[in-house]
């Protein structure tokens, strides 16, 4: 998920089509960046500055403390350890008299929700963002990625994009209205979520299942998963706001055999077995499906094009019938994501030793779907296409996949956000092929978008769970800024 994300290093894909370049080779890196500053104290956000007024410079000052922070508080998941940032965005939010609630869900494991009260009730908007983070090896990063390292104009470690940074910008921006004076016309929530990168089990599906009425009057949400891409210089930026998404299925598949010695192989030892199954998976595509939300996205896509190529796009679902047009179509592996369902197999195991035939060998597959798709019917599809009874199948994480309307004031409002700030900048829907807590809350009948109004370069996208994550302070700074117009415009 996630401000920014894989989801967003998707919907870039998307949006840009061939505009997004390979990493550079390990040759040509640049130097590690030098510290400007000393490490601040982990959970200390008594010590950091707080902007009183929509100033740029002491904004960017208090940001920086409160990231730096926050980054610092290593919440890897597993096991995530949320618990711990939780308590310390308590602490950044009792700065301003704004009472939290923690909602653990295990042990360890833990939400926050505060609310900024309005003048008359419902309709309250939620800026939503994930504390836990990915794993990150510190031998392949040139800087250590819990440092929270200050240099070259942006905070570097392990969370500063995904998701960390937009938690403290969307704090920043709700605590003006309190500091400046001004008054809400409705509530604002904020909501700081456990367990996004495993699936949400810990975080939004725990408290869209147990704690739903604490969201009856929550309209409008904003979350991760698009933002202001800088595609060129001088150019201004696209505005994307995710509006669907691919839901996950993940499967566990698993054969059974009789063990013996490696040197009398039998065709259904569970290896053997397994095998035969998953060469069937890999050569398996499903059908083409071309949703109204990648029609959309694609068609405006066009706009960008010479004319003479603008017509397939137009109709991309008749396009697609022409063998030629989707063999070229489907060289961009994020283009061809989007319209059809997809299955990579992501795990293998069986023996632990070279020359003894294991019982058990198992495979997990990540099956994404459209939305509108059934897991239980394609669960079925890749039976048949395994075509081995003997297996079983095991979910390990499903759900469909939900729709956020793009006909609303919040879409209304961020259009008019790009108009003031970047005339003639285009504004998307958008759909990923990854998945954010967004869907959680749209299978509650929520409207969620995936849009925090940060300027982000596709180089930076790549490194979203990848190494030497990093965020811009400049564009945070401003994030926090448009964020906080963003708000009054929908009058909250």
């Amino acid at each position: 998920m996630r401000f920014f994300t894989l989801a967003l290093g998707a919907a870039c894909s998307l949006a840009c089509g061939s505009a997004i370049q390979e990493p550079p080779k390990a040759s040509e890196q640049p130097a590690p960046p030098s510290a400007e500053a000393p490490s601040a104290v982990p959970g200390n956000a008594a010590s950091c500055p707080r902007a009183a007024a929509l100033d740029r410079k002491a904004i960017s000052e208090e940001l920086v403390c409160l990231l730096r922070q926050y980054v610092q508080i290593d919440s890897t998941n597993p096991p995530g350890n949320e618990l711990q940032t939780a308590r310390f965005l308590e602490q950044v939010l009792a700065r301003d008299g704004i009472v939290a609630e923690l909602i653990e869900s295990a042990p360890g494991r833990a939400n926050l929700i505060a609310r900024l009260k309005g003048q008359s009730p419902g309709h309250a908007t939620m800026l939503m963002h994930h504390m836990d983070v990915v794993p990150a090896s510190a031998a392949d990063w040139s800087v250590p990625p819990f440092e929270a390292r200050l240099a070259d104009g942006y905070v570097w470690g392990r969370g500063s994009l995904d998701n960390k940074g937009a938690g403290v910008a969307e704090i920043i921006a709700a605590a003006l209205f309190a500091r400046m004076g001004v008054a809400l016309k409705h509530d604002l929530v904020l909501l700081a979520l456990a367990d996004e990168e495993s699936g949400g089990a810990a975080g939004a599906r725990f408290l869209t299942e147990h704690r739903k009425a604490a969201f009856d009057d929550v309209e409008l949400i904003l979350n991760e998963g698009g933002g202001m891409l800088v595609l060129a210089e001088g150019r201004p930026p696209l505005y994307t706001v995710e509006l669907a998404q691919k839901a996950p299925l993940w499967l566990r598949l698993t054969a059974r055999g009789k063990s013996g010695h490696g040197s009398a192989p039998t065709p259904n030892a569970a290896a053997a077995v397994l095998s035969r199954a998953l060469g069937r998976v890999a050569s398996h595509s499903f059908p083409i499906l071309v949703v109204p939300e990648v029609q959309a996205l694609f068609a405006a896509r066009a706009m960008a094009m010479p004319e003479a190529e603008r017509a397939p796009f137009l109709n991309l679902s008749s396009a697609l019938q022409n063998p030629a047009f989707r063999a070229r179509f489907s060289e961009d592996p994020h283009d061809a994501a989007l319209v059809q369902n997809t299955v990579a197999i992501t795990m293998l195991s069986g023996s632990a030793k070279e020359n003894v035939i294991s019982e058990q060998a198992s495979a997990v597959l990540d099956v994404r779907l459209l939305p509108g798709q059934d897991p239980k019917v394609v669960s079925a599809e890749l039976t048949r296409v395994m075509a081995e009874p003997s297996l079983t199948l095991e979910p390990i994480l499903s759900w469909q996949a939900h729709r956020s309307p793009r006909d609303t004031p919040l879409f209304a409002a961020i259009e008019r956000l790009a108009h003031e700030r970047h005339p003639g900048a285009p504004v998307s829907g958008n759909v990923i092929g990854s998945f954010t807590d967004c869907n959680a809350f749209r299978a509650i009948g929520k409207i969620c978008y995936g849009f925090l109004p940060v300027q982000i370069r596709l180089d930076d996208i790549q490194r979203i769970h990848g190494k030497d994550e990093r965020v811009s302070v400049e564009a945070l700074t401003d994030a926090v800024v448009d964020l906080h117009a963003l708000i009054s415009m929908l009058g909250s």
